[in-house]
């Protein structure tokens, strides 16, 4: 009988001392850190990148569109400048791309964090809402790379009924993780019974004629860093998609 106890306390004792290691690890890599202060990682990631240019490939595969292989050209000046061109009509998520990491703290507030590993990458699970109401994206749900301080995956509900996810992929260019690839995927569910939904249905000329399913992908390519970009170019009006 004595024997049966201590055998029985001594793999309580492993049990216990396992879960409080698991729980001691989980912390030390996961629990020190606020919200706010995982986004003000990912913003010193590129803090000393003031503008860039680079070339993107572009190719759409959405319901009911025939668009055909797109080469555009988008400009970036810090905090938050964006223009796109392009020699003809350019479909680009603006929504997806326009998630700019050097301004997460002053246009999102945070209301969770989580710690996860996915594919043997250690990752923040963070809830963001934006802090101006008028934003289209009322929702963000960010999984952040606790290595490279980088944006994996955003994920969004839309004003009108789908879910936008953006997947990311990075490559170092000058000391900045910078996004190499982008695919963007736009799904619905079948019975969308959201509030705005249900206002778009009531009223459909509010409601554009957005396809409802499908994805963007974008490959980038010669990035052009700190070339002390004019905010000129962003007042330019030309062809093909633009966005200040």
């Amino acid at each position: 009988m004595f024997k049966r106890d201590t055998v029985s306390f001594q793999l309580n004792s492993r049990c216990y001392c396992v879960l409080i290691l698991s729980i001691f690890f989980s912390t030390a890599v996961y629990g020190q850190l606020s919200g706010e202060e995982i986004l003000r990682k990912v913003e010193s990631q590129v803090a000393g990148l003031q503008d860039y240019t680079v070339s993107l490939d572009v190719t759409v595969d959405l319901e009911g569109i025939n668009v055909p292989p797109m080469d555009v050209t988008m400009y970036y000046k810090r905090p938050d400048k964006v223009r796109f061109t392009s020699e003809g009509f350019a479909l680009l998520p603006k929504e997806g791309i326009g998630i700019g990491a050097g301004a997460l703290v002053s246009k999102y507030s945070v209301e969770s964090v989580d710690g996860e590993v996915e594919e043997g990458i250690k990752e923040y699970a963070l809830t963001l809402r934006p802090k101006d109401d008028r934003t289209k994206l009322r929702q963000v749900y960010l999984h952040i790379d606790a290595e490279h301080w980088t944006v994996r995956r955003a994920v969004s509900p839309l004003f009108d009924g789908r879910t936008m996810t953006a997947m990311f992929s990075y490559e170092e260019h000058d000391g900045y993780w910078l996004p190499s690839f982008l695919t963007v995927t736009f799904s619905s569910a079948e019975s969308d019974t959201t509030e705005d939904s249900l206002l778009y249905k009531a009223r459909p000329m509010l409601r554009p004629q957005m396809p409802r399913n499908g994805s963007i992908s974008i490959r980038y390519s010669d990035y052009n860093l700190n070339t002390g970009l004019s905010d000129e170019v962003f007042e330019q009006k030309g062809n093909g998609a633009e966005r200040e």
